[in-house]
């Protein structure tokens, strides 16, 4: 399982290549991703600052550490639906474990 890490007020990015088959998805061909952890729920739908697609819709980009109020905790939970043109309900796509870590910095 993939370890996703997210560091709580920081514009660390994650990004996903969406494979099926070991190859990229079809252009465009995924419409819609939702990403499930703990009680965080992010959708490319609404949260298009912090969790969206490349502009061929092949990889998923995850700024998991900008989500309002996120606590510091591994979440062995993480599951990415996706949806395409054909479904409505999408398709269980992959699951991940989340470290959501602190990152102090200094005074400026």
């Amino acid at each position: 399982m993939q370890v996703l890490t997210a560091y709580i007020g920081r514009d660390n990015e994650e990004a996903l290549q969406l494979l099926q088959d070991g190859a990229l998805v079809a252009e465009y061909a995924v419409t819609r991703a939702v990403f499930k952890f703990g009680t965080y729920c992010l959708d490319t739908a609404v949260d298009t600052d912090i969790f969206y697609f490349d502009d061929n819709h092949q990889i998923l980009y995850l700024k998991l550490g900008l989500i309002n109020d996120i606590v510091a905790g591994i979440h062995r939970d993480g599951q990415l639906t996706l949806f395409d043109s054909s479904t409505t309900i999408g398709y269980a796509w992959d699951s991940f474990i989340v470290s959501v870590q602190n990152w102090p910095v200094c005074g400026a």
